[in-house]
């Protein structure tokens, strides 16, 4: 059933956007209303899209039309609060009852077809709107490090016996847009999946179907799962907004059709049927993410020595070549790798085994750090050495050689990638 939709966008009056005391929503409106030459500079396109980032979206219907849609199902209320890098500080911290304290996690369902729940879609939404039941709750068993969470409370009965749990951690958005410059054929040079060269490292590509029929390579998330960042940006606004996109056009987000309240609530999709979240918005945020910098990393030389020669480096690979003739060093080679039963997922997704994982990139490790953000896709990892130490698989080799070092040589290492 169709959802019931408020009239078409109005932009709010000088006066009530004053009212609203928004900086941002000028910006906002900049995106609508801003000259096609003025459009074209990456710069005012990036500063749009820190104000759209930054935003804290609302429920429709609402006086500030611009901004509204958000839910009816949702995890945050803005992209900003979970994400740093972005502006948030992606906790991932637990309480004693092992309820996150913060909104860096977030808890993925999906079966081994990639298909949601069917009751509870893709991801368990832990905040609602008035009128519609909550779908629950996030609580984590830890043991031996190992986290291993479930459905807390559940508002709509228990999880389909074939549906699989996840946590995932909220990633550092710094730099990270700077992987869309790297041609495929750098990331597919570094494929070894036979293991030709006998070193225990093999790494593939994760290869895309693309709607013409051709395929791409994935860049984005833990899984490798999206090629651009509007895929990555569309799907982010789907499931912890509840904010439909061109690319995810749904306005109840992540609602399923077993959850009627949700589907019938109120939404912010126009009269004509556009998405609550245009494509200028999608690709302003896209260009701030490309304007994010890359964090400063540190470090001597020997620690980076080290770095190389316990074969860190081997899947970590310092930087990749941009299409530009520059490089882009972020500690990835964007590959999928098995990384052992440590690290396996209940199931894996479809074309990524339980085991495999994308490289994630080191640089901003500092930051996380400092902040106190776990390590790893579920922030069970509170220092680089305990992070090394759940690597296996493809990576066993490596957590040797890292075993192996003097504490001399084992505290340079850690300080070095401590400070990327």
């Amino acid at each position: 059933m169709e959802r019931p939709h408020h009239a078409a966008r109005r932009l709010p009056s000088p006066a009530q956007a004053a009212r609203g005391g928004i900086a941002a929503m000028v910006l906002f409106y900049a995106v609508l209303l801003v000259a096609p030459a003025a459009a074209e500079d990456s710069r005012l396109d990036a500063a749009i899209g820190k104000a759209l980032f930054e935003r804290p979206w609302v429920p429709a219907p609402s006086s500030t039309r611009a901004n509204d849609g958000l839910g009816p199902l949702f995890d945050a209320r803005s992209c900003s609060a979970c994400h740093p890098g972005g502006a948030g500080r992606g906790a991932t911290a637990l309480d004693a009852e092992g309820r996150p304290e913060g909104l860096g996690l977030v808890l993925s369902l999906f079966r081994s077809d990639g298909a949601g729940d069917p009751v509870y879609g893709h991801r368990l939404e832990t905040m609602t709107l008035p009128g519609v039941p909550a779908e629950g709750a996030i609580a984590v068993a830890v043991e031996d490090g190992r986290r291993t969470p479930r459905l807390a409370a559940p508002g709509y009965g228990p999880l389909d016996p074939a549906t699989h749990m996840s946590l995932r951690a909220a990633p550092d958005l710094r730099g990270r847009g700077k992987l869309e410059q790297v041609d495929d054929a750098a990331i597919l040079a570094l494929e070894d999946p036979d293991d030709r060269d006998g070193d225990g490292v093999r790494g593939r590509a994760h290869r895309l179907e693309t709607a013409e029929g051709g395929s791409s390579i994935g860049r984005f998330g833990w899984k490798a799962s999206h090629p651009t960042l509007a895929g990555q940006a569309s799907e982010a606004f789907a499931l912890d907004l509840g904010l439909s996109t061109p690319l995810r056009p749904e306005p109840w987000g992540d609602c399923t059709e077993a959850q009627a309240a949700c589907r019938n609530a109120p939404h912010g999709r126009d009269a004509e049927g556009e998405p609550e979240i245009s494509d200028a918005i999608v690709q302003r945020i896209v260009a701030y993410l490309r304007a994010l910098k890359l964090p400063e990393g540190g470090g001597d030389a020997g620690g980076a020595q080290l770095f190389a020669t316990t074969g860190c480096a081997a899947c970590h690979r310092p930087s990749l070549p941009t299409r530009a003739g520059g490089a882009v060093a972020l500690h990835t080679d964007v590959l999928l790798h098995e990384m052992g039963e440590g690290l396996s997922d209940p199931a894996g997704v479809p074309g990524v085994a339980a085991s495999e994982w994308r490289t994630a990139p080191l640089a901003g490790l500092s930051g996380a750090l400092a902040r106190g953000v776990g390590l790893l896709h579920d922030g069970r990892a509170t220092g680089v050495a305990e992070a090394v130490r759940w690597h296996g698989g493809e990576a066993a080799g490596a957590r040797a050689r890292f075993d192996a070092l003097d504490a001399g040589d084992r505290a340079r290492l850690i300080d070095y990638v401590s400070s990327l």
